[in-house]
């Protein structure tokens, strides 16, 4: 007697998702030896100089400083957030992992390499509501100034390069907008087709 087609149908779709169960177990047990195996490699490497890192420099005289006189009182303490964080030393660790970093540099530079990265996490928000804040205070010229600080040292805000590409419609600058939109195009970020979508429709 002929097994029914929806019963060979079901024997088959049973097979092929044992199958994929089993390739999919596969690749986490690879995934996670892969995992501890560098992790063991990271844990004797040796504490290695941090002299030769990219860190972030921006020049204060870049910065369009405002006083209270010109501005309200969240656009000074976003400012004054800023320079304090220009005090300390920043890098972005864009694309690196905890384990990445100390197999780079050492298991002991790890607290002082996430701190460097905080730091810039930091910066690239409060560039990001200063800039903002200068442009809800029709400070046109100054809010650019601030944004494009941000887009210099690559910040991953979607919304920072939206804000850009908008001051820069409102300027009438197509030089510099379609120069920020193929920079966007050229790089890969995440959200890239929401932000490219969002420069096309301004």
């Amino acid at each position: 007697m002929p097994i029914p087609i929806f019963l060979l149908s079901f024997i088959i779709l049973i097979i092929v998702i044992k199958l994929k169960m089993t390739q999919a177990d596969k690749t986490i047990k690879n995934t996670s030896k892969t995992f501890w195996a560098r992790e063991e490699k990271a844990m004797f490497t040796r504490k290695k100089s941090l002299e030769n890192l990219d860190y972030i420099y921006i020049d204060k005289n870049e910065l369009p400083i405002l006083t209270k006189e010109e501005c309200s009182n969240d656009i000074i303490y976003t400012q004054n957030k800023v320079l304090e964080l220009l005090e300390h030393k920043i890098v972005n660790f864009h694309g690196k992992t905890n384990t990445d970093l100390k197999i780079e540099y050492g298991t002991a530079n790890l607290d002082t390499l996430i701190m460097y990265e905080e730091h810039y996490t930091m910066l690239i928000k409060h560039l990001y509501k200063w800039g903002k804040l200068l442009y809800e205070n029709n400070q046109i010229d100054a809010a650019v100034q601030v944004l494009e600080i941000g887009v210099n040292i690559k910040t991953d805000i979607s919304n920072h390069y939206i804000l850009l590409g908008k001051l820069y419609k409102i300027k009438k600058d197509t030089k510099s907008f379609n120069s920020l939109y193929s920079q966007i195009n050229n790089t890969d970020f995440m959200l890239k087709d929401k932000i490219l979508n969002a420069l096309s429709s301004l």
